[in-house]
């Protein structure tokens, strides 16, 4: 397959702006404003009413295990001043960045002619999100996701409560969980839409991917919204699969074309850029350098 033209290897997922259609409508219906019942019931009652049909949210009424509220605990209890940014600045780690730029080099000169963006911070990004495809994560998307989205629900949120040690339900406080967890909630309900509609329009079981506690997926660890706005047929064989070094590569150039990369002609321009990918110091200040150190 011939990749000399660039438009046939820049092809996001088309149908971004149909998938987004009807998402209006959850915000005006939230779950609590339905008849309590079954946590999982409600949910399902709220994505037909949305419509979804019956077909497409088969997979959530198979899930055969128990909502996921052990790990909605614990990502209450992740703090971005423990993570070990510096660990990806190590010798080891950006020698492996080296060589991954060697490996893909025909591949990252396409995505940077594409997407006027350097191929040092692809590169970058794809080393801090998953050790460059090595740690995608194992927990199943579509039931963290759809577990996030039960937390609109009061007795959900009391079975995480009660998971919380004493110390983490000290520093969080009951109103301050319960507000945390009713706006993730309406994130996560919007995710699990579009993993629904994404893996339709994939051909793919919306089971049948994992990635990290928070829902997000790949080499990349896009979340399905970003899937939909971002994802990029790296390799041109007409689909989009983020575990693939080739879309991973294409979609992270996307998503940086897409959040003003080739206009950012300084330092600070270039942060606000990373920190739209991750909204944290820390993390803006290792991508860019690991970015400069394999130039």
């Amino acid at each position: 397959m011939s990749f000399s033209k660039c438009h046939t290897t820049c092809r996001p997922f088309a149908g971004a702006r149909s998938l987004f259609f009807g998402w209006a409508i959850f915000l005006l219906t939230p779950l609590s404003a339905l008849a309590q019942g079954d946590p999982m019931d409600v949910l399902l009652g709220q994505l037909r009413q949305d419509g979804f049909s019956r077909q497409q949210i088969a997979s959530l009424t198979t899930l055969g295990t128990p909502p996921l509220y052990q790990t909605v605990s614990r990502t209450l209890q992740i703090r971005e001043s423990q993570l070990n940014y510096n660990q990806f600045l190590e010798p080891s780690r950006l020698n492996k960045a080296e060589q991954f730029l060697r490996d893909h080099e025909e591949t990252l000169i396409r995505a940077e002619k594409c997407f006027a963006v350097d191929r040092t911070v692809i590169v970058a990004i794809l080393l801090v999100e998953t050790h460059l495809g090595q740690y995608t994560g194992k927990t199943p998307t579509l039931a963290v996701l759809s577990t996030f989205a039960l937390m609109d629900q009061e007795s959900a949120r009391d079975t995480v409560w009660e998971l919380l040690s004493e110390k983490d339900r000290a520093r969080w406080g009951r109103e301050a969980f319960d507000t945390r967890l009713l706006k993730r909630s309406r994130w996560a309900y919007a995710e699990l839409c579009s993993l629904l509609r994404w893996s339709e329009s994939q051909r793919d079981r919306p089971e049948a991917y994992y990635g990290s506690v928070m829902g997000a997926v790949g080499w990349a660890q896009f979340l399905p919204s970003s899937m939909i706005h971002y994802g990029a047929d790296g390799n041109g064989d007409g689909r989009i699969d983020l575990f693939r070094p080739e879309d991973a590569i294409f979609s992270v150039a996307n998503y940086f074309r897409g959040h003003g990369w080739p206009q950012a002609a300084d330092r600070q321009a270039r942060e606000a850029v990373v920190h739209r990918y991750n909204k944290s110091e820390p993390y803006v200040y290792t991508v860019l350098e690991i970015a400069s150190r394999i130039q």
